[in-house]
């Protein structure tokens, strides 16, 4: 946004200044010279290319953006994918790791042990 601010002031002084110029042309001149009109003209000139050169900036701005906002995106899809296949890793990892632990405290109470708490039978009296 600043870079769009930025060329805008620039367009308008540019715009500003070849107002001026074209002003300055119309005014009767006391004394003509040869290079007067020749200055005026390259000064118009200038500005004219000057604001074609803004122009082809912000055009060039706007589309490196987008491209950016697209890299982005794309990016952000392959990293929620990444960080899906991980978590489940780390599940599925969880889960040995529970399984290992419950084999190992089963052979050393010396029962089999339980697929889960609510599944052991309880008596009551």
């Amino acid at each position: 946004m600043n870079t769009i601010l930025k060329t805008a002031v620039a367009l308008t002084s540019m715009f500003i200044l070849l107002g001026h110029a074209e002003a300055a042309s119309e005014e009767p001149a006391e004394s003509t010279t040869s290079t007067a009109p020749g200055v005026v003209d390259k000064v118009g000139n200038a500005v004219a290319r000057g604001a074609k050169a803004a122009a082809s900036g912000v055009e060039r701005g706007v589309k490196a953006a987008a491209g950016g906002v697209e890299r982005g995106a794309k990016a952000a899809a392959s990293g929620i994918e990444r960080g899906a296949k991980a978590t489940a890793r780390g599940v599925e990892h969880g889960a040995k790791a529970t399984a290992s632990a419950a084999n190992r405290v089963a052979g050393k109470v010396g029962s089999p042990p339980a697929s889960s708490p609510a599944s052991s039978p309880t008596t009551e009296k």
